[in-house]
């Protein structure tokens, strides 16, 4: 069996270099992309951006070929309301925890995942804005971003454009969770080696 190579800190910041091992004088490939060759898988679906609090001041969606032209990357709302195939009269079905799948396009499978995680369907994305405009729903961000349906959008008093800038730039319930889950464990681990230590 071959040995892995030596890790490094750069290890950390970067992704698989399949090219590296053709380089002259490269000296083979990095951890990384070792590990990347021996556990190959298929490419990682197509995920939406995070909710940020921008959202809230960022003036209407565009469609993301434009926003890139512009010199900018696209936004959750640009990607809702110009790359899927939802009407923003749409009504969830009531035959389970999922929603309609050709609602998602090249998202589908990130949204089914999440749904099966939440136990809950994504809602519609999209909502009208006061002129006829689609604008990214915030029960949708709220869903996205993991946090209990109306826990931002059903506090009496909030716009559209409040209720996205609390939820942008939030904390995932469920990675906190685990984040502390992990230093807690870390640490009585920790404390039990330093006691038999």
């Amino acid at each position: 069996m071959p040995h892995l190579p030596t890790p490094t800190v750069a290890d950390a910041y970067r992704g698989p270099d399949y090219a590296k091992r053709d380089r002259k004088g490269a000296g083979g490939d990095d951890l990384v992309t070792a590990v990347c060759r021996l556990f190959p898988r298929e490419k990682a679906e197509k995920l939406f951006k995070t909710p940020t609090a921008n959202l809230a001041n960022n003036g209407s969606a565009q469609h993301p070929d434009k926003r890139k032209a512009g010199g900018h990357g696209p936004t959750l709302e640009d990607e809702v309301c110009f790359l899927l195939n939802v009407d923003p009269d749409a009504e969830l079905p009531d035959d389970g925890p999922h929603s309609p799948a050709e609602w998602w396009g090249e998202f589908a499978k990130a949204v089914y995942r999440w749904e099966c995680i939440r136990g809950t369907a994504a809602p519609v994305p999209i909502v009208r804005g006061p002129r006829g405009g689609l604008k990214l729903a915030p029960k949708f961000a709220e869903w996205l971003m993991g946090l209990e349906p109306g826990w931002v959008t059903d506090v009496p008093g909030l716009t559209h454009k409040e209720q996205l800038g609390r939820i942008g730039n939030g904390v995932v319930p469920q990675q906190a969770y685990h984040a502390f889950k992990w230093l807690m464990e870390h640490e009585a681990f920790t404390e039990e080696e330093s006691a038999d230590g």
